[in-house]
């Protein structure tokens, strides 16, 4: 999958584990733990809209994605999106838009759109989503026990960031969130997470080297996303979280990539079980569904091996290790888990220390 769309689905907490997963696939940009279908093709339609600039002489992407999630089950979504280039130099534009559903009742659509200009000098993307999934949250100290909650939100971000030199950008994200949590037994999660109205905003930091937005093959990217939240309805109640990602690639044979991730995270005492660090819900760590490895704190390091067979489709092999904790000193041996994973049809080899 397309790291753009990696780091969007990342980028904002449960919600934005459904929303952005909907996002990722719609948008053809920007990125959890799920098995990810590949879009190699979206490279070859990004490198024919380099023979044009301007809104006219863009390209239209249209396609059903396959879903199979540990965390919201098998299903489809829906993706369309039209590719343009305001200049050479700037990377892909896109409007688009997607819906999905899943078989265990989970479903969402949403909007996005993303535009860079002046040999990528400036960069401003917005995005709206609805979102109604189902998932198992894991209940803390239990011995693996989990409990069925129906989350449903409403999604809109806003990103700008500008250039203060080609490869560095400074930015502003703002966020309203709008979730409201069901579930069977009345112990988790928390009444105080139950409903809530969310207003988010942090700088964005983001150093990006790499040879390719849709899908590199060499060169590294670090992005850092801090956020400021402010509880709109109910008690007074603020929190924030830090996420930092460094990702890197490699190109070893003519259709094959290399490609590594370390990612950090740390949130607040009074941040929402939905938006605490999450593996795979933070650092797209696969094979891992969300809510099973929550804290506020969270180091994690993956490797990915990405072939190519053809145009349209590919193959991967991936391993990784992290852990959550309540603070990184507590990081240790009891923390770790690790993941082998191997693209579909795709047998896992999950440790948990």
């Amino acid at each position: 999958m397309p790291d753009l769309l990696k780091d969007f689905w990342s980028k904002l907490g449960f919600s934005s584990c459904t929303v952005a997963f909907l996002l990722c696939g719609m948008s053809i940009q920007m990125a959890q733990a799920d098995e990810k279908p590949s879009t190699l093709a979206i490279k070859d339609t990004s490198k024919s809209a380099e023979h044009g600039v301007g809104i006219k002489t863009g390209s239209f992407i249209m396609a059903p994605i396959p879903i199979q999630s540990p965390s919201i089950g098998t299903g489809l979504a829906l993706v369309g999106s039209y590719l343009f280039k305001f200049d050479k130099k700037s990377d892909e534009s896109y409007i688009g838009a997607a819906g999905f559903a899943t078989d265990n009742g989970s479903n969402g659509y949403g909007l996005i759109g993303s535009f860079s200009w002046n040999e990528n000098q400036w960069k401003v993307s917005a995005m709206a989503g609805n979102v109604d999934v189902v998932y198992d949250f894991y209940i803390p100290n239990s011995g693996g026990r989990t409990v069925s909650l129906e989350q449903n939100g409403k999604l809109l971000n806003l990103e700008g960031s500008y250039g203060l030199t080609e490869h560095f950008h400074l930015g502003l994200d703002i966020r309203y969130l709008e979730t409201e949590i069901q579930f069977a037994t009345p112990i988790l999660p928390p009444g105080k997470d139950r409903f809530l109205e969310i207003i988010s905003f942090g700088p964005t930091l983001n150093w990006d080297y790499r040879d390719d937005a849709i899908y590199p093959t060499s060169g590294f990217n670090v992005g850092i996303d801090s956020l400021h939240s402010i509880v709109l309805n109910g008690a007074d109640r603020e929190y924030h979280k830090t996420v930092l990602k460094y990702d890197n690639y490699f190109s070893i044979f003519k259709r094959s990539v290399i490609a590594t991730r370390f990612a950090a995270c740390q949130a607040s005492d009074s941040t929402p079980f939905f938006e605490l660090c999450s593996i795979g819900g933070t650092d797209n760590f696969r094979g891992f569904p969300f809510g099973e490895l929550l804290d506020q704190n969270l180091l994690s390091g993956q490797i990915e091996f990405r072939g190519r067979m053809g145009k349209r489709f590919g193959y991967v092999a991936f391993a990784g290790i992290g852990g959550v904790a309540p603070d990184f000193g507590a990081l240790n041996s009891d923390t770790i888990s690790s993941c082998l994973l191997y693209t579909s049809p795709s047998p896992r080899d999950r440790q948990k220390s």
